[in-house]
């Protein structure tokens, strides 16, 4: 068995680097990069260092503003003494913007960096000059690389070559040209039902439906349709990219550029014109209500924006709103053929708001005036009934707060010495006895208008509260239910076909502005023994 060489350990990071993105394969396995590894290997066996540890990076060392998080964690170990010495296959593996990178190591005694291939070696001084004449060389070839790359591109744009992936529903050529591809029926049928008038997220919600998915695989969404109803590429013409739009391109001569091949035809352009002109406001959808039906008020659900999927979680950030599909309330997602909530809740909405009216009511006559969901019904009541008054009660309050706030500033400046001396005090007694005047002047104020409008009589009186209910339209039952609750999420049925009872909702009733619950008595040490 080999004996350790005596003395201490020292460290050495391989770091490796395939310019050329792989996608799909682990950085591990790309075969330049194990190549790399290999050698670096076998020289820290031979100079007698311990590899600590391996970075690898699969991209670009030139591009702008590129982020290299291993390159820099590579440098830093360096730099902070974690590691004797970065292995780099060859000086253009390491960096290429240039001296900046390499002199940050050779301006600090003792940190070694060696580019193997290279044979060059921060501890030889004749090598210093080399090392940063090599990273400017580096530099200036990618430059010059990033020039020729972008005229071909330039130039292959100007021929009609599509240069990226390519869009959903095509496929490229050898020639780079654009083709049908698989799912190019599914675009027709995008373009077509758009001229016919139907909205982008009826279009997504029958692709979702039939099973087709997008691009990366999720559901269709009204966006998505609306990109690729916008997008010129499916006219056969060559784009580019502006402002996140995809614009018809235009060559030296001011002309488009045809990327499709030979022989393939593209969306017609009348089928095109009509679905823009639609999306545009000029031409009327041919599904829309005539003016007599838009004369008509469209009848809503009262508990519409309120109802929300208890299968979602009740997180507001995570959670899923019940929305009318049908004759039902039923999960969001569901509704855009999703698959995103891990329980979907559907309830006859005809049933919802049945039960939904008889629990508020029930709150509205039975609880006590004392109560903080009855608190918050009157401040609403406020402004429902008497919304004139409401806006005079809302001025006065806020002229409390303004009053209020210039004693307080009054008792800042006088704490920080603003009104020093015999005559500043009698300066600043003042001015606090008249800013407390205006607080109290306006708080006579605030309870002249504010008093009488507290009276929810109507809504604790069984009769005249069922009839209040009765008498309105869908959207001031909306507005009574929203007096005394904030959220209801409706919850799964015990079985099929159970009746619809008030179990099945769980209902968050409001609160008024700033009441917080009281906090519980804690139990004393030795409570309830004898």
């Amino acid at each position: 068995m080999a004996r350790k060489p005596a003395g201490p350990v020292r460290h050495v990071d391989l770091l490796l680097r395939k310019s050329q993105v792989v996608r799909g394969t682990a950085a591990r396995d790309i075969l330049s990069l194990k190549a790399q590894e290999v050698r670096g290997r076998a020289w820290a066996k031979r100079d007698g260092y311990e590899i600590r540890r391996i970075f690898r990076e699969n991209l670009s060392a030139y591009k702008k503003g590129v982020k290299r998080p291993e390159f820099d964690a590579a440098v830093h170990a360096l730099l902070d003494g974690d590691s004797d010495c970065l292995w780099v296959y060859d000086s253009s593996r390491y960096s290429r913007q240039g001296a900046g990178d390499v002199l940050k190591i050779l301006d600090v005694p003792g940190k070694r960096l060696v580019f193997d291939l290279d044979r060059l070696d921060t501890d030889i001084p004749a090598d210093r000059s080399r090392i940063v004449g090599k990273a400017e060389d580096a530099r200036e070839y990618s430059r010059v690389l990033s020039e020729k790359v972008r005229d071909t591109k330039a130039q292959q744009r100007e021929e009609g070559k599509w240069l990226s992936m390519a869009p959903y529903g095509l496929k490229v050529t050898k020639k780079r040209k654009l083709k049908h591809g698989k799912f190019w029926p599914v675009i027709e049928r995008i373009h077509r039902e758009a001229a016919e008038g139907k909205s982008n997220w009826k279009i997504a919600l029958g692709l979702n439906a039939d099973g087709f998915r997008s691009t990366r695989g999720g559901p269709f969404r009204s966006n998505t349709v609306g990109k690729i109803l916008r997008n010129p590429v499916y006219l056969g013409w060559q784009v580019v990219i502006v402002k996140r739009q995809s614009q018809i391109y235009l060559n030296a001569k001011g002309k488009p550029v045809r990327v499709f091949a030979k022989g393939v035809e593209g969306i017609p352009q009348e089928v095109w014109d009509k679905h823009r002109k639609i999306a545009a406001g000029i031409d009327r959808r041919g599904n829309l209500p005539t003016v007599e039906e838009q004369a008509k008020p469209v009848e809503r659900s009262p508990a519409s924006g309120l109802m929300w999927c208890d299968g979602g979680g009740r997180d507001p950030k995570k959670g899923h709103s019940a929305t009318i599909h049908g004759g039902s309330f039923r999960c969001g997602p569901l509704n855009l053929g999703e698959k995103t909530c891990p329980d979907p809740v559907t309830g006859m909405r005809t049933s919802v708001e049945r039960v939904l009216a008889k629990e508020w009511h029930t709150k509205l006559t039975t609880a006590s005036p004392l109560d903080p969901v009855m608190l918050a019904v009157a401040e609403g009541w406020v402004a429902l009934a008497h919304p004139e008054e409401s806006k005079k009660e809302s001025e006065a309050r806020g002229q409390i707060k303004l009053a209020e706030e210039a004693v307080a500033k009054l008792d800042r400046l006088n704490a920080g010495g603003a009104y020093t001396g015999r005559d500043g005090e009698e300066t600043f007694i003042k001015l606090r006895r008249a800013a407390v005047e205006d607080v109290e002047s306006a708080r006579k104020e605030w309870e002249a208008v504010a008093k009488p409008m507290a009276d929810i009589a109507v809504l604790r009186d069984p009769e005249r509260c069922l009839k209040l209910w009765e008498t309105g339209d869908a959207h001031y039952r909306g507005q009574l239910l929203r007096l005394a609750i904030d959220k209801v999420f409706l919850k799964k049925a015990p079985y099929q076909g159970a009746r619809f009872k008030a179990d099945r909702l769980d209902i968050v009733w409001k609160t008024p502005r700033g009441w917080k619950p009281p906090k519980k008595a804690e139990e004393k040490p030795g409570a309830g023994e004898s």
